[in-house]
């Protein structure tokens, strides 16, 4: 007799996206996964509430009744010879068992797309001009080198494609999205096209005219000359200290302002 405390003509295994004989551990896994996906108060789909009472179901049925329940479904699919020995039909069952979840269950759910995953760096400015030296932006969480240029100073988004998350019944992983967030103004410097603007602080002792001076900016050191109309509402220009060219973008400038600390 067929046991009514589940649905016998559902494949909860292929609901959640496990093997039939997956472990306690996976199948609570592969809910919790699904569920973070489809949980109606964060999720966009349209059917979520439904596909979310789904998961929930199987989730009880595979970790309350799943023997039973696995012997009941492979018997209401007419898997079991009776002219077998019972071993025998233990062994068929389980091996026919696992070609249908694989030709039905897998065929009866769609493949769904795993989900992009965004990741936004907030950087500093003299930071983001180091990558663009350095040509590279490492991703801790994939362990990868992805390239950094220019373009991320104007919003871009960087794809990774197939380093999202993992899809669901054999759909491709989604895409792992950068994006960074420049500080590109402070009290100092401020970014204006590839050129560098702001204002360095000096001992007044030092803003002699012809005075040789090692300064810091977000481009890194450099040596600066006190012209000799020298003036703290004027700006100092620094050729190629700006933001580093590229195949694309020539090298911007430095514009500084000295004035007295």
């Amino acid at each position: 007799m067929l046991n009514t405390r589940y649905d016998i003509s559902k494949d909860y295994f292929a609901l959640l996206g496990v093997h039939h004989q997956a472990c306690e551990k996976t199948i609570k896994q592969a809910y919790r996964k699904m569920a973070r996906r489809y949980h109606p108060d964060v999720s966009k789909i349209h059917n979520a509430t439904e596909k979310f009472q789904e998961i929930a179901e199987a989730y009880e049925v595979l970790t309350r009744f799943r023997d039973a329940y696995w012997r009941d479904f492979s018997r209401g699919q007419g898997r079991i010879h009776t002219n077998r020995s019972s071993a025998d039909r233990a062994s068929t069952q389980s091996t026919q068992g696992a070609h249908q979840y694989r030709s039905q269950g897998w065929r009866r759910q769609k493949p769904i797309r795993g989900k992009d995953r965004v990741i936004t760096y907030p950087l500093t400015l003299r930071y983001a001009i180091r990558l663009l030296k350095l040509g590279y932006f490492y991703i801790p969480g994939l362990k990868v080198k992805m390239k950094f240029t220019r373009e991320a100073f104007l919003n871009k988004t960087f794809r990774l494609k197939g380093k999202g998350y993992h899809g669901l019944f054999g759909g491709e992983p989604g895409d792992y999205l950068v994006k960074f967030n420049l500080k590109l103004e402070s009290i100092n410097w401020r970014l204006q096209g590839s050129d560098i603007y702001g204002t360095i602080e000096v001992p007044s002792t030092l803003l002699v005219a012809g005075s040789q001076l090692e300064l810091q900016s977000p481009a890194g050191g450099m040596r600066v000359t006190v012209p000799d109309d020298y003036s703290p509402e004027n700006y100092i220009v620094v050729r190629n200290m700006g933001l580093p060219g590229d195949g694309v973008y020539e090298p911007g400038h430095l514009y500084a302002r000295l004035i007295a600390a």
